[in-house]
């Protein structure tokens, strides 16, 4: 069944993109894959290793000082946000998540 490109209109041949936006496409998204930061430092073996260690060992969420809950998994979270090199104490995703958002809030507000 032929569709209209998302892009253009046109009907295409059963895809989302005619293959002229698409070959546009493709390009664009090869452009921005190009241009991303390729600085991981903290995802290197060695963070891989103490995180995986954190989560293992883990029995209280440092951020909220509770015990496992169940569906809310322990994370590896970095005490002095954004340094790689930081002491990871183990968090509830939901404790993590919740304090790298306060912490967005609170730059915005200064």
């Amino acid at each position: 069944m032929r569709k209209p490109c998302l892009d253009c209109g046109r009907l295409t041949a059963g895809g989302s993109r005619c293959d002229s936006c698409q070959s546009v496409f493709a390009l664009a998204f090869e452009r921005s894959r190009a241009n991303r930061p390729r600085n991981r430092e903290h995802y290197s073996g060695d963070y891989a290793r103490r995180a995986k260690a954190v989560r293992e060992t883990a029995s209280v969420c440092w951020i909220c000082l509770e015990g496992a809950r169940p569906g809310d998994p322990w994370q590896a979270d970095h005490v002095d946000q954004g340094n790689p090199e930081s002491l990871l104490l183990p968090a509830h995703r939901s404790c993590n998540i919740r304090r790298a958002n306060q912490a967005r809030t609170d730059m915005e507000t200064r």
